[in-house]
């Protein structure tokens, strides 16, 4: 279990959190959502460790962040920001191994590699400089680096992924490619998966559970049935929204029309 407590954050001069309680327990993906200046980046930085006066509020597999050393909590938490920034010219090889903190033999290490890149669809791009990658490559390949972090190591707890944003410049068939991985780690290793994500049908389709947030403040968490209510995401996102049901099970969002203009 990831969970933070009452966490209360206050970021030059204004509070950007608001008395907010998060869990998140293995085998499932939780999607923190909310329009823009919600706080969900804020909150995935408390769950990651990144504020130092809160990490005795958040705790991962019964032990608070506060008593984890940094290299314990590699093997059990893995973090891709929005934004990786990287000024040097690594091939994508190096990106992922620079993420695998485990010892392993050279062979090991390289069918590893080869694995987590196929994963994500960029084992062609083994060989290529990170740096001329498109955006959408560059977020695969980020991708596959903090899963090859945690798949590297021997774990005796649920592990977690922590993503911001992480399919924002893919395309339509990359980001369901990304989210069915995702699905089917979290089901099989019994680890979770927290991601922040602006898409409301994406998250629909592949969360077990949502957290919606505004101006800092947990509105409703719950499951998708539950959060994603068209009353509820019309005041939150302050745009008129209709939710129907998916012909597969799901609820799909539809912004910008009434009830009255949609089929039953």
């Amino acid at each position: 279990m990831l969970s933070a407590h009452d966490i209360t954050l206050k970021l030059s001069g204004r509070d950007v959190l608001s008395q907010v309680s998060i869990a998140a327990p293995p085998g499932q993906m939780l999607a923190i959502m909310g329009p823009n200046g919600a706080g969900k980046s804020t909150l995935l930085k408390v769950l990651s460790g990144d504020f130092a006066s809160v990490n005795d509020q958040v705790a991962l597999n019964g032990q608070r962040l506060s008593h984890w050393r940094d290299g314990a909590l590699a093997q059990f938490r893995a973090v891709m920001p929005q934004s990786v920034q990287l000024n040097f010219a690594f091939t994508v090889e190096e990106v992922i191994e620079a993420g695998i903190r485990h010892p392993m033999s050279l062979q090991a290490r390289q069918v590893h590699i080869g694995r987590m890149l196929e994963m994500f669809d960029v084992g062609h791009l083994r060989q290529r400089n990170y740096l001329t990658l498109s955006g959408g490559e560059q977020q695969r390949v980020q991708l596959a680096r903090v899963l090859a972090q945690l798949e590297a190591m021997p774990a005796s707890a649920p592990r977690y992924l922590l993503l911001d944003e992480c399919t924002s410049s893919l395309d339509l068939s990359h980001q369901h490619q990304v989210f069915s991985v995702l699905k089917a780690w979290v089901s099989t290793d019994q680890s979770g998966v927290i991601v922040v994500l602006h898409d409301l049908n994406l998250a629909a389709q592949y969360a077990d559970s949502l957290l919606l947030m505004d101006q800092g403040q947990v509105v409703k968490q719950g499951s998708v049935h539950d959060v994603l209510q068209a009353q509820v995401l019309s005041d939150v996102y302050r745009y008129p929204v209709q939710v129907i049901e998916h012909p597969a099970g799901w609820p799909l969002v539809i912004a910008g029309v009434s009830a009255s203009s949609v089929c039953p």
